[in-house]
């Protein structure tokens, strides 16, 4: 008999390095998750945005501690997808106990490691901006309200897991 291997790790290449020093500010709202770094080459701050992000978890592990993380172990710094989890099929059988007849549209579970922090996201999908600036004192302040304005102005999807698929 064939035994079922667990979840699996690939990393992606979002044409961005993430930085090997500091951690990273997390800013969520019901449009998506946005995690602000410093960029490798200090040209400015990465916004490393996880589309229609149904939930995240963030913070600790650090990078010392990386290595007792199951889906961390092993791994460089940088943006992973997790093959064959189960967190969204979790969290769709927990919203059956409100809406029995709802189907999800498949999430995609993403794993990001930074030197210290790391994060979980379930979402649609990952991608990195650049904010160019000289990385002076306010820069990611001013980053996470020019984020924050873009999602108020523009037309992304919620977090909610969209479309909704109804199946017998």
């Amino acid at each position: 008999m064939l035994q079922e291997e667990g979840p699996r790790t690939v990393e992606l290449d979002l044409g961005q390095e993430l930085t090997t020093v500091g951690g990273g500010q997390l800013l969520m709202d019901e449009h998506g998750c946005h995690v602000l770094i410093p960029d490798m080459n200090d040209r400015g701050v990465l916004d490393v945005t996880f589309v229609a992000c149904t939930q995240s978890i963030f913070g600790y592990p650090n990078d010392e501690a990386q290595e007792g993380h199951p889906l961390a172990r092993g791994l460089a710094y940088g943006v992973y997808e997790v093959f064959g989890s189960d967190w969204a099929q979790r969290l769709e059988q927990q919203n059956r106990v409100r809406f029995p007849d709802v189907r999800w549209a498949p999430k995609r579970h993403f794993l990001m490691l930074m030197h210290e922090s790391m994060g979980e996201f379930l979402a649609d999908d990952v991608r990195v901006d650049l904010h160019f600036s000289t990385l002076q004192a306010g820069d990611y302040d001013r980053v996470a309200h020019q984020v924050f304005q873009q999602v108020l102005d523009g037309t992304d999807p919620t977090m909610l897991p969209h479309p909704q698929i109804d199946r017998p």
